[in-house]
This record gives C-alpha cells, structure tokens and sequence, in this order.
C-alpha cells in the first residue's frame, strides 16, 4: 500500500471516529425506532446533502493554499468565525468530557456533580497528554482510535444478535424499524438534528482537514467514506438496541422512544442491571460508548489547539495548556447536571450558527464554487438558520437556567457575525503571496 492510500484509509477512520459520537450509539437507534423507515429515509437525504457541504468545505481551504484560520483572518477578513468556532469546541468539550468519562466510570462515580466533575479532569488530563505530546502522531492515534470503534460495534451485534434471546419485544420493535409513517415537522427535525451531528459539522474539523490534505487526496473519498461507516454504526448500534431494550423492561423502552437524550441516559443507567446476565455484551457497549465519545473529542480538542496555536502565535504545547486549562475552568462551572444540561442546550443551538460560519469560506469567493456547491450551501444554510431559531424559542420554552442557553448561543452567533469589530484582521494578503 502506497502513502497515499495509507493515509487515505488512516483519515477514512479519522473522519468515521469523528462523526460517530456517542449519539451514534444512543440517539440515532432511538429516532429510528421513534420515527421508522421514514425518519430513516429523511435522515439519509439530510445527511447526504451535508456530507457534500462538508466535502465542498474541505475542498475550498484545500485549493486555497492558505491555513484554514488564515483564511478567516487575511482572504474572509472575519476572524470573529473562527473565534466563534473555537468558543464552541471548548463549550462542547466542557460538558461533554465528562459523558465520556462516566460511559466507564459512571457505576464508581456515580452521575452527580462530584462524579461528573472527577470524570471530566480525567479525560481532559488524557487529551491534554495525548495534543500536546503525540505531536504529528495525534491524527494516526485518532484514526486507529477510530478503527477499535468500529471493531467494537460489529463484535457488540454479533454477540447480542447471537447471545440475546428475541421475544415478542424484540418483534415489536424490529417491526417499529421498518414502519412507514407520515412525514411532520418533528420527524423531519429529529432526521435533521441527528445529520448535523452524524456529520459532525459547525466545529470546525473539515475546514482543519483542508488544511493537512493536498491535491493527492480525494476528499469526496475521506469523507464520503467516513460518513457512511459511521451510518453504517448508527444502523448497527441500532441492531444492538434492539436486542438489549427488551431486557430493560416496557416502561424504560418507551421513555427511551419517546424520552429524547433524557430517555436515552435512562436506558444507560439501567444496562448495568438489565445486562447483569451477559456480563460481556455489558464491558463491550459501554467500551464501545467510551471509544464513540474518545474518537469525537480528541478531533475537536485539536482544531481548538490548532486555531489558538495559528491566531495567537504559539506553541503547541502552550496552545494546549490554553485550550484545556479554559474547557477545565468551564467544565468546574457545569458539572452539575441541571447546568451540564444547559450547556448541552447551549452547545446544541450555537453550533447551528457556526455550521453556517464554517461554510463561509465556499461562498466568500474564495475558489469560485460549482452550481451544485452553491445550492448546497443555501440549502444547508437555510436548514442550519432555521434550526438555530427553532432551538432558541425551545431553550426559551425551558425557562429558568435554560436562558442562559439562548444568551450563551446569541454570544456565540454575534461573535461570528461581529467579532471582526473586536478582533481586528491582518493585512489581507493575496492568495498567490
């Protein structure tokens, strides 16, 4: 195998382990059994459209021949995007480092604040030591972390498939699966929501990528195919949750259908006892959770490092301290579960705005754009400014702390659009220079 291809399949697996988070595991299973073949089918239209947007991204900062934060601050003159991209990476790492601790530690831990807190300073400590000392091994260290993911999921529907007995539960819910049900505003939100995320975009990774990959790589062929192995997980983990929700009994297999990410972390608290027969299957999920959650956080602490390391002039490892010394300072604030819960909310409307920041670059004439890349663009960006005000009147809808979701979110999305008024750009600079 020559490098090329080598590292085409090395960042294949990056791509896949990036977009397979733990909602891949947990809330992807659950729209499909809540929404059957129709959420499907509506999921895969959105996540096709927004696998091209991130393919389309990619290629622009690629053929740019400029860094991808150069871009924003001397081609775009809107450095405030990208600053706004780096405030939402750290948001996400706060709250969610500590999901990826527990998806191993929660039965010592427990799920309070004390546990959530110890959690989260573990997993930040092991990203601080892996982006600060891998150096140049950081992006293979992803890839084959991305690679044990994958192992993990088909060895978990193997053994569940073939260790889990089906009963008349097991029927219902295969049979929910392959319902055909109409199309409303909710399925079509849920669809949406899950391609976002199933995508991963409005952190800033594929503009990163464009960056580190030349005119040797095929993009459409990294991320196409890290996409769709990381629908091929959602479809497999879905295998699994089918087998294993009959074992937690009716009344937590219908909070988890209907019960969004608070269903979702009910069925997890249950596992450990619903699972206490199949020990294995039970040690393989929450691996296979805890790897999800590795694979999706250490891509995202990177571009953070990477966008503070390029704007401020620094070295890595003093990038690093930065980064994860501010995402530990704001992960001490939301430890607690109702504020950890608010800057999920937060975090989940704010990166709809800078979904749309991140595409910037293949609109702002940069490289002129094909027909087909414009159009996906203002699709994409109708869908992503659509969710972003439908996101905010939900987080108004929760009241009390939850308005600081909408206030953190608004921060976020007034940064981008005029932070260039506070964070003044460089000289331009053209792009043969």
């Amino acid at each position: 195998m020559d490098e090329v291809k080598k590292w085409t399949f090395y960042l294949m697996m990056l791509v896949a382990g990036f977009a397979t988070g733990i909602g891949t595991i947990g809330l992807f299973p659950q729209m499909w059994l809540e929404f059957g073949l129709t959420g499907l089918m509506v999921h895969i239209v959105f996540l096709a459209i927004l696998t091209y947007l991130a393919i389309s991204e990619t290629e622009v900062i690629m053929k740019s021949e400029y860094f991808f934060t150069e871009v924003y601050t001397k081609l775009t003159r809107k450095p405030g995007m990208i600053f706004a991209i780096l405030t939402v990476g750290v948001m996400f790492l706060s709250y969610y480092t500590a999901n990826v601790g527990l998806s191993l530690l929660a039965p010592v831990l427990g799920t309070g604040t004390l546990g959530r807190l110890i959690a989260k300073i573990i997993i930040i400590a092991l990203i601080f030591v892996i982006i600060s000392r891998a150096k140049e091994k950081t992006f293979l260290i992803m890839a084959l972390g991305g690679l044990l993911f994958i192992l993990l999921i088909f060895i978990i529907t193997l053994i569940s498939a073939v260790q889990i007995p089906r009963g008349p539960e097991y029927s219902d819910l295969a049979k929910r699966l392959l319902m055909f049900q109409p199309i409303t505003w909710e399925l079509v939100r849920a669809a949406t929501d899950r391609a976002v995320y199933g995508v991963g975009l409005g952190i800033g990774f594929y503009i990163m990528l464009g960056s580190f990959i030349n005119e040797r790589f095929n993009a459409k062929t990294i991320i196409g195919g890290g996409v769709l192995i990381q629908l091929l997980m959602g479809l497999l983990s879905t295998i699994s949750v089918v087998h294993i929700l009959p074992l937690t009994g009716p009344e937590v297999t219908h909070n988890y259908i209907y019960g969004g990410e608070e269903g979702a972390l009910a069925m997890l608290g249950v596992l450990p006892k619903a699972l206490s027969n199949n020990p294995l299957i039970l040690l393989l999920f929450f691996l296979g959770l805890f790897m999800a959650g590795l694979t999706s956080i250490l891509p995202t602490a990177e571009v953070d490092l990477q966008i503070l390391q390029s704007t401020m002039k620094m070295g890595r490892t003093k990038a690093a301290v930065y980064v994860m010394g501010i995402v530990l300072l704001l992960g001490i604030l939301d430890s607690p579960p109702v504020v950890a819960d608010m800057m999920l909310k937060a975090t989940s409307t704010a990166i709809l705005a800078t979904a749309i920041f991140e595409m910037y670059p293949v609109i702002a004439g940069i490289r002129k754009p094909t027909q087909l890349q414009l159009i996906t663009a203002a699709i994409s960006g109708v869908i992503f400014a659509i969710g972003f005000i439908v996101q905010s009147l939900y987080d108004i809808t929760l009241g009390g702390v939850y308005y600081a979701s909408l206030v953190l979110a608004l921060i976020v999305a007034a940064l981008g659009i005029v932070g260039e008024s506070v964070v003044p750009a460089p000289k331009k600079e053209s792009s043969g220079e």
